[in-house]
Order: structure tokens, then C-alpha cells, then sequence
């Protein structure tokens, strides 16, 4: 096992946002291709990757039938920049850059592949680079999530999603927990800590790292530090009972309360029969149905993240 490479800084290169959900059909790939396309609209140089190896399928939603280059040309070393995979879409200023299809083992990345990968993210000619990830918690999305500078979990009112969304965090919560253990010192302080409990538990994260603090100050402030670095932003999908609308700010109170991070919610998106018909016909929804309700919500949540991007960017 391995851990992700640290954040880059927002001036380092173009802005990264990785969209993930621990469960699949929750309409993160659909929502990722849209907002890639809103904010392509606005003017901004945007690419698309389909981060999902093994199980690619945004040049479909894009309308592209097999794609010239994907992200197994780069793997493989027949590209040597992630650019160069990088082909045009219909949309003016929007980039894609498929999964790879040849590979059916693509998901199983290997530790210097990931890193070239990351590196070449950086890189890429964008104002904008959105990653759309596989579903589930592996290593590879995980690592994927963390290492961006912007981590959106895409959910539905559901009980099988929440659940899946509450492992998501806590996997990643967990990996966050391992690279703040690079440090001697946090590590011998959290080994303390658990063997103090005498079942080696805690009852929540929280409790953890206060448990980590009570016996050595500075870890616990390391520790808490490197954890707090996990704020990934929600988007409620599919919402048909304004109820579920306010699904979003009960998770943000949960994952505060136990984990002790800050989870923001950037809104919800009702269902729409346009998403289904735009899938249906290969056409992204916002240029197929630009002024429905889905497509709306969508540049609402655009704006909304592009927004806190540059006021990250401010300082």
C-alpha cells in the first residue's frame, strides 16, 4: 500500500478538482462532464479525464465513439504527455481525455504510474482539470481524491448511497491518518494512544486524535492538521422531495461531529427526465436541454466552485 502525493498549491498549475461517489449510478459522471462544459462556456480552458480505469465512459456522454488517444497511450509510454491524449471536444475550449479502454486492468495502477500521473495533471494546458473517478473507495480513487485540490462527493437520497459516501470519507480519512504517520512522532503517539484504550479503539476519529493530542500536543496538532486537509465538497443528485434538499447540511453536521473535518455542501440538483433523454441521445444535458432544471443546478454548482477556487487563489 501507498499513499497519494500532497496537495499542489493552486498557483503550481491549473486548478484540480476530482469528483467521486462511493456508490455507483449516482450521476457523477454525467454531473462532472456538465460542469467541465459550464465552465468551458464561461470562457475557461477546461479538460475532462476520465479517471475511472477500467470502467471509462465520459467520451460516450461526450458523444465521441472511440476516442483516437486515452490514457492508456500514456501509461504505456506511446504518449509522452498527458496533452497529447488530450483530444477536442464539441465543446469550444473543452478537452477530453478518455480511460483507458484497452486496458481491462486499468484500475490496478501501479505506486510510479499514479505519480506519473499526478505529475502530468499539473502540467496540463487548463484553467481547469476535472477528474472523474471510478465508484467505491480503492486505493487508486482514493489517492486520486486526496491529491487534488478540490474533492467533490456526488450523492442521492438514498440509504445504500449515504452509507457508501460515510465509508468514502472514513477511507479517506484513514489514508489522511497514514501520511500524517510519516512522522515519527505522530506515529509513536497514535500507537500510544490505542494501546491506552485497551481494545485499541476509539469511539470516533474525533476522539482519536484528541486521545493522540492529550499525550503529545504537537503530534495531536499534526495529526488534526493533516486531517483537516480532507474537505470534500457535497452534491446532493436526484432530489425529488424538498426534504431531501437539506440531506446535504444533516452530513456536513455528522462528518463534523465524528470525524472532526469540514464537509461543505455546494447544493442539490433535482431529478430531471432531460438527463435521462441527453444520455440517450449522447449529448451532454446542458447542450441538449441548457435551460432545464438539471442543467440550471448545474451551472449554479459551477459557479459556486469556481467561485472558492479563486478566493482559495486570493489567499
Amino acid at each position: 500500500m501507498n499513499d497519494g502525493p500532497e496537495k499542489t498549491p493552486l498557483s503550481a498549475g491549473p486548478r484540480i478538482w476530482a469528483v467521486g461517489g462511493g456508490k455507483g449510478g449516482v450521476g457523477k459522471s454525467v454531473i462532472t462532464a456538465n460542469i467541465a462544459i459550464a465552465l468551458a462556456r464561461e470562457g475557461h480552458r477546461c479538460v475532462l479525464v476520465d479517471a475511472d480505469l477500467g470502467g471509462a465512459n465520459l467520451h460516450t456522454l461526450m458523444g465521441i465513439s472511440g476516442p483516437e488517444r486515452t490514457l492508456a497511450d500514456f501509461i504505456a509510454r506511446a504518449a509522452p504527455t498527458l496533452d497529447d491524449v488530450a483530444v477536442e471536444t464539441a465543446v469550444p475550449g473543452l478537452r477530453l481525455i478518455s480511460g483507458a479502454l484497452a486496458q481491462p486492468d486499468g484500475a490496478n495502477l501501479g505506486y510510479a504510474q499514479k505519480m506519473k500521473i499526478f505529475r502530468h495533471l499539473k502540467t496540463l494546458r487548463a484553467d481547469f482539470v476535472l477528474l472523474d473517478l471510478g465508484a467505491g473507495s480503492a486505493f487508486n480513487t482514493l489517492d486520486f481524491f486526496l491529491a487534488a485540490q478540490e474533492g467533490v462527493l456526488v450523492i442521492v437520497p438514498s440509504p445504500t448511497s449515504i452509507e457508501n459516501a460515510y465509508h468514502f470519507i472514513k477511507a479517506a480519512y484513514h489514508r489522511k491518518v497514514r501520511t500524517a504517520c510519516r512522522d515519527p512522532r505522530v506515529a509513536l503517539a497514535l500507537e500510544t494512544a490505542l494501546k491506552a484504550t485497551g481494545n485499541g479503539r476509539f469511539r470516533s476519529p474525533r476522539d482519536l486524535v484528541a486521545g493522540v493530542a492529550a499525550r503529545d500536543p504537537e503530534a495531536g496538532r499534526l495529526l488534526q492538521a493533516e486531517a483537516r486537509t480532507l474537505a470534500p465538497r457535497l452534491i446532493v443528485n436526484q432530489v425529488r422531495k424538498p426534504r431531501e434538499q437539506e440531506l446535504g447540511h444533516g452530513i456536513a453536521t455528522a462528518c463534523r461531529d465524528f470525524f472532526g473535518i469540514d464537509v461543505r455542501y455546494l447544493g442539490h440538483i433535482r431529478n430531471d427526465d432531460a438527463v435521462w433523454e441527453s444520455v440517450q441521445a449522447r449529448r451532454p444535458t446542458l447542450e441538449a436541454f441548457p435551460e432545464s432544471p438539471f442543467s440550471r443546478s448545474v451551472r449554479e454548482i459551477a459557479r459556486r466552485l469556481r467561485q472558492a477556487a479563486e478566493e482559495a487563489e486570493d489567499g
